[in-house]
């Protein structure tokens, strides 16, 4: 970082270009400020005995300058433009009204950048400077009136004149700082609300798919489970019916059989923290564990729920159906229950197409509506994760997933799963797009 730039982050000025900015203003004020002197010195009227050149350099240099450090002292600067034009003013500096511009820029940054409470008392005070200027200055004139061919009455008008501009000056100046702090603090607030927001979706987004995760390894778990408990089972015969034929086979039925026990001890055991329930049966497993395991068969079912829900269901089947793996026919049926259940809560229809074809390879599915906006009273059919979770799913099994708008109004969600696909990769970390209806 080069000295510039630690100069312009020590007085807290946004970027190089306005220090260039600020600096260009500084020197045209001085530059203002001679020219002013000099004319004034050369043809000064009668009686009148200005401040010399160097007092002018002396006092203006330092007013302007200063004025760099005022975001980063405000208060202070604040107090030196004060001082600094009192100076001038009992001087009789000449300088084109520099200073009130100094001051006035001072006053602006103390209630922009100043503390709280002890920005309101150091402006406070500068006015009270400002008062008193003002009163010296007028008992210096009205003692003069002659000198300076005045009237009275013009000197009275004057002075009222200037004391109400002065009044509307500061009392604008006043409210100007303070609303601009407002803005700035407000703005900030709404960033910080949006970042906090922002965060929080990003964080409930990759909760829903980690609760997902959860779920499928959950349903996997039991259908493992249940197989391999069904291994174990017809082991276990096997090894009893082979006494009468022959020793030999008993004992490597025995260990399939000892390896199936093991095995789901195991994923009891790994799997176990995953379930979150508050009243367990006596091997752990919640009662939702010891349900069937849904599948396409329970489509009747789904349909009647929907129905009582608001939601028509039109099925639609093509192919040759077949008996599918049981991961596969699982995860069909959680992505129709989620889908379905986003046109019940999003879509605002009362019907949707379902479509289910039985290919050769794979097994596909498309669920389609024609509406959009909120449904009064959302389905609670399903505790899943909508898009996400859908997503979770496919990928687990290999497959492709398409969701989005239909041309011509309404929303799809396509779905392929290979009956012996597998995941390509690892599941990732981050949490797959979702795009709401």
């Amino acid at each position: 970082m080069s000295w510039i730039d630690r100069f312009v982050s020590t007085l807290h000025i946004p970027t190089r270009k306005s220090l260039v900015i600020e600096l260009f203003l500084m020197a045209l004020g001085v530059g203002l400020a001679i020219l002013f002197a000099v004319v004034l010195l050369e043809d000064k009227p009668p009686g009148v005995e200005p401040a010399s050149l160097t007092m002018t350099l002396a006092l203006i240099v330092p007013a302007l300058l200063v004025l760099l450090g005022r975001r980063r002292w405000p208060l202070t600067i604040c107090l030196i433009s004060g001082m600094l034009l009192s100076a001038i003013r009992l001087l009789d500096v000449p300088e084109l009204q520099i200073s009130s511009i100094t001051i006035v820029i001072g006053f602006f940054a103390a209630g922009r950048y100043g503390a709280p409470v002890r920005r309101d008392i150091v402006r406070g005070v500068v006015v009270l400077m400002m008062i008193a200027i003002i009163a010296w200055e007028a008992r210096d004139v009205w003692s003069n009136l002659a000198r300076y061919g005045l009237t009275e009455r013009f000197f009275l008008l004057s002075l009222l004149g200037g004391v109400a501009a002065n009044i509307v000056l500061f009392v604008a100046t006043w409210f100007a700082g303070d609303a601009f702090r407002r803005r700035v603090e407000r703005e900030k607030e709404l960033a910080a609300r949006t970042l906090e927001l922002e965060m929080s979706r990003e964080e409930n987004a990759r909760r829903a798919v980690m609760d997902e995760r959860v779920r499928i390894a959950r349903e996997i778990h039991d259908v493992v489970a249940h197989h391999v408990s069904v291994m174990g089972l017809q082991a276990g015969v096997a090894r009893q019916l082979s006494k009468s034929d022959s020793a030999d086979i008993g004992e490597p039925l025995l260990a399939i059989e000892e390896s199936s026990r093991q095995a789901v001890t195991e994923l009891h055991r790994l799997l176990g923290f995953l379930r979150r329930v508050d009243e367990t049966d006596p091997d752990g497993l919640s009662a939702d564990a010891l349900t069937p395991i849904p599948g396409l068969h329970r489509l009747p079912d789904l349909r009647s729920q929907l129905a009582g829900a608001g939601l028509a269901l039109h099925l639609e089947i093509t192919g040759e159906e077949r008996d599918l793996p049981p991961s596969v026919d699982l995860n069909a049926y959680r992505i129709l229950q989620e889908a379905l259940t986003n046109c019940l809560k999003y879509a605002g229809v009362d019907s949707a197409d379902v479509l289910i074809d039985y290919g050769t390879e794979q097994l596909s599915l498309a669920i389609l509506d024609r509406g959009r906006g909120p449904n009064a009273e959302p389905s609670m059919i399903s505790s899943g994760s909508g898009l996400p979770g859908m997503a979770e799913r496919v990928a687990l099994l290999g497959g492709t997933l398409h969701h989005g708008p239909r041309t011509g109004g309404g929303f799809e969600v396509r779905a392929t799963l290979p009956y012996e696909g597998h995941s390509s990769a690892a599941p990732s970390a981050t949490v797959p797009e979702a795009v709401t209806q």
